[in-house]
């Protein structure tokens, strides 16, 4: 139980933020024709920034994926911001689900320990710098847009550029734990002030797909990949069946 949690958080992380199915040459030819007029006018930086608040506006679909050497996890996510609601289904690498519905949220994977399916958990009881309450904010996920120096339309709606893991652990919040995730990655990396990405924006000028690498020091390649979708879709999130649901341990949340 205590090894699936943090691969857990990361995979919901990955899911939330930055991560899908998505290969670039996916991403270029999922371009729109032509990028909104608005879009165009903005500066790439402040456009690719913008790109990722307009798409957390109304409830969304993400689709995505980490690469890491022979591990991959793959996930897909739907969700409401405003109502505070998820559901995110993949394999982290073994299958889980994961929901959250206001400040609880449930666990479902063949590796957690526990006489039922679900685990119950009570975002108010974990630590503020948990990775698992980073995991389910929304707006702490930009991630590693906050860290964008540069960037150029290479083609109508489609951007390349880099990003500075260290510039975006500065402008990330200090609450979840965000912070200290971009700082430790930045440690990993090769070169973290020159980290490559591609972003596509749609006609409205909103981030429908993201993409960047990682050079790491010692696991190879980190490669993220996401894909959103779905704009203001219905999105419902029901908590599983009680008799199939138990509460997480009080041991459980030190290490949540």
């Amino acid at each position: 139980m205590r090894r699936l949690i943090p691969t857990l958080s990361i995979a919901i992380t990955a899911a939330l933020v930055a991560g899908c199915g998505t290969t670039s040459s996916d991403t270029g030819g999922s371009a729109p024709s032509a990028a909104a007029p608005e879009t165009s006018k903005v500066e790439p930086v402040a456009a690719i920034r913008q790109g990722m608040d307009r798409s957390l506006t109304n409830t969304v679909t993400m689709d995505a994926s980490v690469k890491a050497g022979n591990q991959n996890i793959t996930l897909s996510g739907k969700m409401d911001p405003t109502a505070k609601a998820i559901q995110v289904t993949g394999n982290a690498p073994e299958p889980v689900e994961a929901r959250l519905i206001g400040d609880v949220a449930y666990i479902k994977s063949d590796s957690l320990d526990g006489s039922k399916p679900w685990m119950k958990i009570d975002l108010n009881k974990l630590k503020p710098t948990s990775t698992m309450r980073q995991s389910f904010d929304l707006k702490a996920q930009t991630g590693i847009i906050g860290g964008v120096v540069s960037a150029q339309e290479v083609s109508p709606g489609r951007y390349t550029g880099v990003a500075d893991l260290n510039k975006a652990a500065e402008t990330a919040g200090s609450d979840g734990g965000m912070r200290e995730g971009l700082e430790a990655t930045a440690k990993l990396a090769k070169d973290p002030a020159a980290i490559p990405f591609e972003a596509t924006l749609d006609s409205e000028g909103r981030l429908t797909a993201l993409s960047y690498t990682i050079a790491t020091k010692s696991v190879g390649d980190l490669v993220t990949e996401m894909k959103m979708s779905g704009f203001g879709e219905p999105v419902t999130v029901k908590a599983p069946p009680a008799n199939e649901t138990e509460a997480a341990s009080e041991e459980m949340y030190k290490f949540l």
